[in-house]
């Protein structure tokens, strides 16, 4: 009786209770803690991970005292040699100059040159006819296309330029075709390069530039770009039946009576970036760079560009920060971690990663991994001084994140193939290694 009267006060308090409410119901676990089904995408990340990790042991050890080598993969660090050091970079830096571009100028930027004129009373008859360059990198002749080592692919076609000229009705130009390039400054090389790298590395440079200033036919590449731009342009109107009676000029501005004939755009900017870091194109990496000090401080020159990727760097808290002597990576004064390339190549992946030379088949990669895995697949820029030799890019996986590295080095002889080949080869063979299996659900039960 004792018992039975408890159990009727007990139950009847219970009916009294309100239960707490709960974020999450308790259930008994399908699997025990340490099934597979419970824990698929870490064992198949820590799988992938440890199998590269490994493979990239044997390379680290090779690396050359003066150089680094960073590589990351699925948000871990797998390989850190000297990531911090400061370095030589050469071209590699066309990388930073592109990235700082695509933040400063944006992707839809596209460079303008305009054609303007000095109009007589005559219909088709004008006097002078004035070539306005804005500062497009990449204006070329089919002519001249045909004899580049590394052929533009996307740049700014003259004969278009011309048929605009022509199907506005000119037909006579009793003046001069006259070229200004005044958007820039008139410095034609960075101070710092050495002599030898002037006319056949880069330059001259200007704001009005065709054919990297070359005038088709000539030996000898002109002192005045602006002069060779006018010349060439001369020339394809003369071909399609314009009458051009004066020779060319360079003035500093247009005059007053100077009116609209036609303009030309070049590629988006990304395209342009992309011609620049799949041929390593200098004329182009120095142009960008002083575009983008007249667009942030109005200032068309290589010190205000480079000001202006100083603060972006530091904007991004870039460590350590770069410290950069021209855009194109020519002087042997820029210094640049594997560290600061791995920052700005995983905060701007999809930008980037398009905009590289692929191994194999494309500019300064063509003849790079061609008997390797990495044959198709690798995306990369180069970088290469007298004992320097440079590689930063991506390894895309299928499926998922690609692995992103930087290899840095500075000794001597290393630019030669028999030097740096076998360790690029080496990278290679052990990214091969990145592989988008085992996925999570062929590791669940």
């Amino acid at each position: 009786m004792v018992l039975a009267s408890g159990y009727f006060v007990t139950s009847s308090l219970a009916t009294r209770v309100t239960p707490v409410e709960s974020g999450s119901i308790a259930q008994q676990p399908k699997f025990s803690v340490l099934s597979a089904r419970r824990t698929p995408n870490t064992l198949s990340n820590d799988t992938r991970l440890g199998g590269l990790r490994r493979s990239l042991t044997g390379l680290q050890n090779r690396v050359p005292s003066a150089g680094c080598l960073t590589v990351e993969w699925l948000g871990q660090s797998l390989a850190n040699v000297r990531g911090e050091k400061l370095l030589i970079p050469a071209s590699a830096v066309k990388v930073l100059t592109a990235a700082t571009a695509l933040e400063v100028l944006g992707s839809s930027f596209t460079y303008k040159t305009e054609i303007l004129a000095t109009k007589t009373a005559q219909p088709g008859v004008v006097t002078d006819l004035f070539f306005v360059g804005g500062g497009d990198p990449v204006i070329v002749r089919n002519e001249y296309v045909a004899t580049e080592k590394y052929k533009t692919f996307n740049g700014t076609s003259l004969e278009t330029l011309a048929d605009q000229i022509v199907a506005t009705g000119i037909r006579t130009v009793s003046g001069s075709i006259v070229g200004i390039d005044s958007r820039y400054d008139d410095k034609r090389f960075v101070d710092i390069w050495p002599t030898e790298f002037r006319f056949t590395e880069s330059g001259p440079l200007g704001a009005l530039l065709v054919n990297d200033g070359v005038v088709v036919g000539e030996p000898v590449k002109p002192d005045d770009p602006a002069l060779a731009a006018a010349s060439e342009l001369r020339t394809m109107l003369i071909a399609r039946g314009v009458s051009v009676t004066g020779t060319v000029r360079h003035d500093a501005s247009l005059p007053s009576d100077a009116t609209p004939v036609t303009t030309i755009s070049s590629s988006p900017l990304p395209l342009v970036l992309r011609e620049m870091l799949v041929n390593s194109d200098n004329n182009t990496a120095e142009m960008v760079l002083k575009e983008i000090g007249f667009n942030k401080l109005k200032s068309g020159s290589s010190a205000a560009g480079l000001e202006v990727v100083k603060q972006y760097f530091a904007d991004k808290k870039i460590t350590p920060l770069p410290s950069l002597a021209d855009g194109s990576g020519l002087s042997g004064s820029n210094q640049a971690s594997c560290q600061s390339f791995m920052a700005l190549l995983n905060s701007q992946a999809a930008q980037l990663a398009p905009l590289l030379a692929i191994a194999g088949t494309t500019g300064t990669l063509t003849s790079a991994f061609e008997d390797s895995p990495m044959n198709g697949r690798l995306l990369g820029k180069t970088g290469t001084l007298s004992g320097v030799k440079s590689l930063v890019g991506y390894l895309p996986v299928e499926g998922g994140q690609p692995v992103v590295f930087a290899f840095i080095m500075n000794a001597s002889g290393i630019d030669n193939k028999t030097a740096y080949r076998p360790l690029w080869d080496a990278l290679g063979d052990a990214l091969n290694k990145a592989k988008s299996t085992p996925r999570a659900d062929q590791l669940a039960p």
